[in-house]
């Protein structure tokens, strides 16, 4: 489909509390992605973001016939759009790629979401883990600080711990004191990150059982993408969760555009 003489692109952004995403979408599927910071200043950022997905398509702005934005600070994208809440947008992305599940686990920066869909991808429940943010990409930020790991490291590190140190502390602020203790008691670093994704994986558990979860499971956000975290939830569940075929990080995003695709259709 052509737009005077342009073809139909549709575009998602996902403006949350420590990353900014986008997605743009054709008829035909996915056409370009991007991810940045947000660094406070989400206004500059996701204008950023969409024009760096757009440039090495050669597109601008101007051919996005929609933007759906989605995440906690979806009221600040500068350009015309139209907004729906993050879960919405996670379950649609989510049915699109994997239409098998029925169970969600978001893993943001700050809170932790469990989504419950149906056999059409309809949000029947969900509940937020947002009283506290352990569990979340935040707190796993601040432990790989405190280890003097890279984040995205976490999880290959812990992985070859052999005796994974027990993490008590639920609270953020005293999980963080308890992983600086043990750093300075002498203890392993990868057996105290093995410790912490072995937690959050508890945590994620927890979160799943309130919306009395159903398979097939899944994981959305940036912390899907430590695979220990992702093997100490399989284990607590005893089946091997579903993947997505590109970053996790996107999955908001790219629900948010096919919200735009579909409303724009509507027009």
């Amino acid at each position: 489909m052509t737009f005077n003489g342009w073809l139909m692109y549709y575009g998602g952004v996902d403006i949350g509390s420590a990353y900014c995403k986008c997605i743009i979408i054709d008829e035909e599927g996915i056409v370009a992605k991007a991810l940045y910071p947000v660094e406070g200043n989400p206004q500059v950022i996701s204008q950023k973001v969409v024009k760096d997905a757009l440039a090495p398509q050669k597109l601008k702005v101007k051919h996005v016939k929609k933007f759906v934005t989605t995440g906690r600070n979806r009221k600040k994208f500068p350009l015309k759009n139209e907004e729906m809440t993050e879960v919405t947008c996670i379950a649609k992305g989510t049915y699109n790629l994997l239409p098998s599940v029925r169970t969600i686990i978001d893993i943001g920066a700050i809170t932790n979401k469990a989504i419950k869909i149906n056999e059409k991808g309809k949000v029947m429940e969900y509940v937020i883990n947002d009283k506290c943010a352990s569990g979340s990409g935040m707190f796993l930020e601040l432990v790989a600080k405190a280890l003097e790991m890279e984040v995205q490291d976490l999880g290959r590190n812990a992985a070859q711990s052999r005796n994974p140190l027990s993490i008590t502390n639920q609270c953020t602020i005293f999980a963080e004191s308890e992983v600086i203790y043990l750093v300075n008691e002498g203890k392993s670093e990868v057996d105290i990150a093995a410790g912490v994704c072995n937690s959050i994986a508890g945590n994620l558990y927890s979160l799943l059982k309130r919306v009395r979860m159903e398979k097939d499971i899944t994981l959305t956000g940036g912390v899907a993408n430590n695979g220990q975290i992702r093997r100490n939830l399989e284990e607590r569940l005893n089946f091997e969760l579903k993947t997505f075929p590109f970053d996790p990080s996107y999955v908001a995003a790219y629900g948010a555009a096919l919200f735009a695709k579909e409303m724009e259709k509507k027009v």
